[in-house]
């Protein structure tokens, strides 16, 4: 039965988080072998974002006034997944590097809403591609109007971007996000293909990575160096930036998977696994655990039966290798590339805050 659009289902999808396997299981040490509790990521990173606060609350209404949504289900879809209080990494990204080239022309707002728009699209087709009914705690759109509809929306959100992108008059701006739709697409193709797959190769979960993450987070920040016509040079430094920073931030994620706090970090944990995305810090296990432990925990991911139990299991062995701090470690290393592509730049304020954002998003608090 489908709902009444504007009406939110009641949906409940139970997961177990960190915090629920200490308390039942007395794992008490995180997996990344340190201590998260004293941290306060949303104050952390709310602080890193202040220097574009307001362009980003600039851009909210924007949002939806530049789709130009005709229909009422459109309408309800639109309003529903651009309420929400996220961060907006991309567009942030994207105002950042506009204040590092000085890019203030007219097509500011419009190529920041590209950078939310292709993000957003991409997410309301994942959700139905993994029949999700929650992200973040809010009922996804194809659990309130139906797959049809959130397809057809996501659809329409990447046609209007790519008017957004013409209107600017660049090939550059066109070609690049163009390219970056057409490897997200390629990047879920590929991870559908590894599912429940524990011989991934550790190549193909980079590319997964590159693909469905690292490329627009480049194409986000190369963009206001092309608007204000950069040289080549300070492009391809600003498209480094955003690719580095897109690995670090998704071996972060996958990290604090089987690391962090669902109420910390407002997503919930050991996640990955029960849906069969075998990430790092399994891939990792391959290499260093037993032969033993390898073959319950590949058995375990070919059976795509994980229960909670089974999963108190598997995080014993990524606490006993400390697999997801490692995973952490690589986050780290992108982290210091992409500081490193920063400095084609003159110190300056804007470049200083870029840095702090960095290190704010990777957990890394100097």
């Amino acid at each position: 039965m489908k709902a009444v659009p504007g009406e939110p289902s009641k949906v409940t999808e139970p997961t177990m988080t960190q915090s629920q396997v200490t308390s039942d299981t007395g794992l008490n040490s995180p997996a990344i072998g340190f201590d998260l509790s004293h941290l306060e990521p949303k104050k952390l990173i709310d602080e890193a974002l202040l220097p574009v606060s307001e362009l980003l609350k600039d851009l909210t209404p924007h949002l939806k006034t530049l789709l130009k949504a005709n229909t009422a289900s459109s309408k309800h879809i639109v309003d529903h997944v651009f309420s929400g209080s996220g961060k907006r990494i991309r567009p942030a990204l994207y105002f950042f590097s506009s204040r590092l080239v000085d890019y203030t022309g007219v097509h500011l707002m419009p190529i920041a809403a590209v950078c939310e728009y292709v993000h957003t699209a991409s997410l309301l087709h994942d959700d139905v591609i993994d029949n999700s009914t929650l992200r973040r705690g809010k009922p996804t759109p194809n659990s309130i109007w139906g797959d049809e509809s959130a397809v057809l929306v996501g659809d329409l959100i990447y046609s209007r971007a790519s008017e957004l992108m013409a209107e600017t008059g660049s090939l550059e701006i066109v070609s690049m996000f163009a390219k970056a739709i057409r490897l997200m697409s390629d990047g879920e193709l590929l991870q559908l293909e590894h599912l429940y797959n524990p011989m991934m190769p550790e190549d193909a979960y980079y590319k997964i990575i590159e693909h469905k993450t690292a490329v627009l987070l480049s194409a986000a920040c190369r963009a206001s160096a092309v608007l204000g016509n950069s040289p080549l040079e300070a492009r391809d430094a600003l498209s480094e930036f955003g690719r580095c920073v897109g690995y670090a931030f998704q071996l972060l994620d996958d990290a604090l998977d089987y690391a962090g706090s669902e109420t910390m970090f407002g997503k919930k944990t050991l996640s990955d696994l029960p849906e069969g995305k075998v990430t790092l810090p399994i891939i990792m296990l391959k290499k260093i655990a037993s032969p033993e432990e390898w073959a319950y925990v590949e058995s375990l991911i070919h059976s795509e039966e994980i229960t909670a139990d089974s999963m108190l299991n598997v995080l014993e062995l990524v606490n006993r290798y400390d697999t997801a701090g490692k995973t952490l470690e690589e986050a780290s290393k992108w982290t210091d590339r992409a500081l490193e592509a920063l400095r084609h730049f003159p110190q300056s304020a804007a470049r200083k805050d870029m840095e702090t954002l960095a290190h704010r998003l990777l957990m890394r608090f100097s």
